[in-house]
């Protein structure tokens, strides 16, 4: 009789589907959520990368678009810097602008240069060689062009969770940079 009893439950146990479901869900769970949080950081940090490939492109155009800077025009074009990256920290971006010409030779020497403090960046040191390879296709003898870079530290928000699971996450370096020939003048100054 007992074996009877144990056998229906065991059969009843075997047949019953109602919680499988719970059960596939369960273990689905973590791989989901691992899933969409990597979706929000990429979809985050490909918007931060973008932000900041315009942050270079607009002050780079910005300068390339005068015939000379003051530091009260630099001081504005780094105010839009921010609103630029808006709504993401723009504390973490570095800036630089700096105008470069080419001797007769073609090589190429600093004019000047301003980082987004207003101050002259430690590497570009002016009548010095620019601290980049500039390519060969702009670099023309007797004429200038404006450079300009932004660089940034991307922070994921769940870095601290996946930092030992992904240790290269923790930190991502973003950054673009362009050269634009002057528009209106054969070299930009800066007083």
């Amino acid at each position: 009789m007992l074996r009877k009893i144990f056998n229906r439950r065991i059969h009843r146990f075997a047949v019953d589907k109602t919680a499988v479901a719970a059960v596939e869900f369960a273990l689905i769970l973590p791989f989901l959520l691992l899933l969409l949080i990597g979706m929000a950081e990429t979809t985050s940090a490909l918007n931060q990368d973008r932000r900041v490939s315009q942050v270079a492109s607009s002050v780079t155009d910005l300068v390339a678009q005068s015939k000379s800077m003051s530091s009260n025009d630099m001081t504005d074009i780094m105010k839009a810097v921010g609103a630029i990256m808006a709504p993401y920290n723009s504390a973490a971006l570095e800036v630089i602008v700096a105008s470069v010409t080419f001797d007769d030779e073609g090589e190429p020497k600093v004019d000047w240069s301003v980082n987004k403090d207003g101050n002259t960046p430690d590497t570009w040191i002016k009548g010095q060689k620019p601290p980049i390879d500039i390519p060969e296709t702009i670099s023309i003898a007797g004429t200038s062009l404006v450079f300009g870079s932004a660089s940034y530290k991307f922070i994921p928000k769940f870095a601290g969770l996946s930092d030992s699971i992904f240790p290269g996450a923790a930190l991502i370096q973003m950054g673009d940079h362009y050269f634009l020939k002057p528009r209106i003048t054969a070299t930009v100054t800066f007083n």
